[in-house]
């Protein structure tokens, strides 16, 4: 399951498409789906939130609209082989408080 969000209602979040090996790494060769990704959602009420696709299909950007929550899947199909994950996004109406700092890492 990919990573859960927890936003204030006028946050953006991008959800990409990353291609993982069975280390749970970054793919060190392209990979080309056999047809563009699809993706989901599935908002707790009408009007929580938008998402757009990119063209490519390789992100969705969903846009928290009210207090809510929305479970954001993608199904990609490579070599034949069909691949899904989902993410809950939850959104609530509480104000940001800052709370801490941390260090991002990223595999390349």
């Amino acid at each position: 399951m990919g990573q859960p969000a927890t936003v204030s209602v006028g946050h953006m979040v991008t959800c990409t498409l990353e291609y993982l090996d069975q280390n749970g790494n970054p793919m060190l060769t392209p990979v080309t789906p056999d047809s563009p990704p699809v993706w989901t959602d599935a908002p707790s009420a009408p009007g929580v939130d938008t998402n757009s696709v990119s063209a490519d299909g390789l992100t969705d950007v969903v846009s928290a609209l009210a207090v809510g929550s929305d479970t954001v899947g993608v199904t990609v199909i490579v070599g034949g082989k069909t691949f899904t994950d989902s993410t809950l996004i939850t959104i609530t109406a509480a104000p940001q408080v800052l709370t801490s700092v941390q260090i991002q890492t990223a595999v390349q």
